[in-house]
């Protein structure tokens, strides 16, 4: 997982700088060249200098502890998450046709339900949550007596369920404006695929549009790659008995080799 953070983590930075240079924008709305991009970027692993700085970053903000590095990027980081899902989701409502995209999204299609679907959906949850993971571990580790588990897992189901909810609310009935359900893609398709062409359709808008929702992008994938990676860094400490920067060096230089 950590390894597979950094990657994504890449791919994302090489699209922001993609999205602020204006080359984004540029690919027009031809499928086959934004999706050649893509391909470019997801096999380049060997030369894929953001997948360097993507671990570069991840490795620094851990360097720096629990309380003065993941701690600190996060409270830095997850409030203009929010920021940046509240501001596109109200610009994606204000558009022509946003209600039916809407509707796509919210009611369900019963004909497309199956134990699968729910297995499916089972598998995600426990994924999101890093459930029965390492990573509770870590963490509940480092939590104090007298902080409730309780309330601190209530906490961690409503935001989670509540970001994931916003960033369909935003995506999707974008995706259904400008694509219609021919461009509902899933996973790293639907992300640097049928998101471009949706920015590239909004016009003088699709570049700012396309900066923000990036970098909202950079900011979730970075602090998951942080959670992942900590618990390689702090089983390490544990083991051999080294700082904490040394760990984080070694084990970024490892998930870097691993990974190219």
């Amino acid at each position: 997982l950590a390894i597979g953070y950094t990657v994504v983590v890449g791919w994302i930075f090489k699209y922001a700088f993609l999205a602020i240079s204006g080359q984004l924008s540029g690919m027009g709305k031809n499928m086959d060249v934004i999706g050649g991009m893509f391909g470019t970027t997801a096999s380049a692993f060997g030369n894929n200098t953001w997948l360097v700085i993507a671990v570069i970053v991840t490795a620094v903000i851990m360097a720096f502890g629990i309380a003065g590095g993941i701690e600190r990027a996060n409270k830095f980081m997850m409030p203009l998450l929010f920021a940046l899902f509240l501001g596109l989701g109200i610009y994606i409502f204000t558009l022509p046709g946003a209600s039916a995209g809407i509707k796509y999204y919210l009611l369900p299609d019963f004909s497309k339900f199956s134990l699968k679907t729910v297995c499916a959906a089972m598998g995600q949850m426990f994924y999101s949550m890093s459930l029965a993971m390492g990573i509770m571990v870590t963490y509940g580790s480092y939590t104090k007596d007298e902080t409730s588990l309780t309330k601190s897992v209530n906490q961690i189901e409503i935001f989670d369920t509540g970001v994931a909810f916003l960033a369909g609310m935003m995506i999707i009935p974008a995706v259904f404006v400008f694509l219609g359900t021919d461009g509902m893609a899933s996973g790293p398709s639907l992300i640097f695929i049928s998101l471009p062409k949706v920015f590239d359709s909004m016009g003088v808008l699709g570049q700012p549009v396309a900066i923000a929702f990036f970098l909202m992008m950079g900011f979730a994938a970075l602090t998951s790659c942080v959670s992942v990676m900590e618990t390689l860094v702090a089983n390490c400490m544990e083991l051999y008995h080294k700082p904490r920067k040394k760990m984080c060096g070694a084990v970024g230089i490892y998930s870097l080799i691993t990974a190219v």
